[in-house]
């Protein structure tokens, strides 16, 4: 199914391209509504194509050839966001992330203010981030398995000198309900787990937070690991369980694979997916050309 479009301005050729603006109909905007983001596009010339319900990456690429689109600037929520970058990272397309909230991890991260909206398209600073994918699944931000991840509300501070330095997205996090048999082998032997984290990039990991990444350029996945050791008697019959008396185990590596004895519930930047064993993770180092409105807080 083709997305919804609309050409603000005709172009003298469709061979000049564009960039494209790509809007999730799921998204709910903080400070910018809908239709100030389409007056702004109308007033810049810039074609706009809004995706049907539970669009995919295909209705996306589509509609990014359709335009002859050179940029593409992205409005959603992050479950879809992904879909978005990995049509601009498959293009070799610069990417602008529009804020739709504070939720928006992945703005937040890239440093992108709420109230930037398109002016990134015409006055940017430009620089590579990585992606990472499980089974082939482009994520932006974690994969969590036996987890509960809810978005912290935290407030930014601080201007860091560059746009690839500290992240301030921050999670808040519960063991789930029905806990996986992960394993997997080390050099020393087999390894099991309750409960996996993996992030894009390290996050620092403490009992009921996992905190902003050190960077979005390290090309590395921050893996952080429960263990059935790390889980106290009292917490394992706890009618509302949290994660205090957990202790995490943490790695950083390229890539990274469990294994289990059946279908694994992965909430994979908010959407719940289910993965077949193996499950392969993999830094996709310096992926995605991010651009940010130049002198956006951060």
């Amino acid at each position: 199914m083709a997305a919804t479009t609309t050409r603000r301005k005709a172009r003298e050729s469709p061979v000049q391209g564009g960039p494209l603006v790509v809007v999730d109909p799921t998204a709910k905007p903080e400070k910018t509504s809908y239709a100030q983001l389409l007056r702004e596009a109308e007033q810049r010339g810039v074609d706009v194509a809004e995706l049907h319900e539970g669009g995919d990456f295909v209705e996306i690429d589509h509609a990014a050839s359709d335009h002859w689109a050179d940029a593409i600037a992205f409005a959603g929520v992050d479950e879809t966001q992904a879909k978005a970058v990995a049509v601009a990272s498959g293009r070799e397309l610069p990417y602008t992330c529009i804020p739709t909230g504070r939720d928006d991890y992945f703005a937040r991260d890239l440093g992108v203010a709420p109230d930037d909206g398109l002016d990134a398209l015409d006055d940017y600073s430009e620089y590579y981030v990585d992606l990472a994918e499980v089974n082939g699944v482009t994520f932006v931000n974690y994969v969590a398995v036996g987890l509960d991840c809810t978005p912290a509300q935290t407030e930014c501070r601080g201007e860091p000198d560059t746009c690839a330095s500290v992240g301030h997205a921050s999670y808040l996090v519960r063991r789930s309900e029905r806990l996986p048999h992960l394993h997997w082998f080390t050099t020393s032997g087999r390894e099991s787990c309750r409960a996996l984290f993996v992030s894009n990039n390290w996050r620092r990991l403490e009992p009921h937070v996992i905190s902003g990444r050190a960077r979005l350029d390290g090309g590395v996945l921050g893996v952080g690991l429960l263990a059935s050791s790390g889980i106290s008697p009292i917490d394992r019959t706890r009618a509302s369980p949290s994660l205090e008396t957990w202790r995490w185990s943490e790695l950083w590596a390229p890539d990274f694979e469990v294994d289990a004895d059946g279908p694994v519930i992965a909430d994979v930047d908010g959407r719940q997916l289910s993965l077949e064993p193996p499950v392969r993770f993999r830094s996709l180092p310096r992926a995605l050309r991010a651009r940010i409105r130049l002198g956006s807080g951060r």
